[in-house]
């Protein structure tokens, strides 16, 4: 390797003293060709933009979901106001960190117990005789 492609300290420079004026990092950065150096920024800012492009993705998909989850809950408050019957919503919202699946369920046990009743009723008329 030649002397100004090397990452290694060059003679009476030691780490230490990399370290103690500033970052290593720096250092060896400072240590490339310029070419290498722009080839560095180049790819450097690439992947900046595709940083940025995925939390503006991110955002969007955090703000979406955001409102598909109020219409639901707005959905569910007037379902349980116009109807007494059982009734299940099942939901599936794509978040910035994934996606997240919402079921709710409304059942009106006032059936079952009802029926409940009237067999308890027949029984007793049965063993009564």
């Amino acid at each position: 390797m030649s002397e100004e492609k090397s990452l290694v300290p060059r003679s009476g420079q030691s780490l230490a003293s990399i370290s103690e004026h500033g970052n290593l990092l720096d250092a060896a950065l400072a240590n490339l060709p310029q070419e290498q150096r722009q080839r560095l920024v180049e790819k450097a800012l690439e992947k900046r933009l595709e940083l940025d492009a995925a939390a503006k993705s991110a955002d969007q998909r955090h703000r979406a979901s955001s409102i598909d989850m109020a219409n639901t809950i707005h959905q569910v408050r007037a379902l349980e106001s116009s109807t007494k019957s059982d009734y299940t919503i099942r939901a599936e919202y794509e978040t910035a960190s994934g996606r997240t699946s919402v079921e709710i369920k409304k059942g009106n046990n006032t059936v079952i117990i009802v029926v409940a009743v009237v067999i308890a009723i027949v029984f007793l008329i049965l063993f009564a005789k």
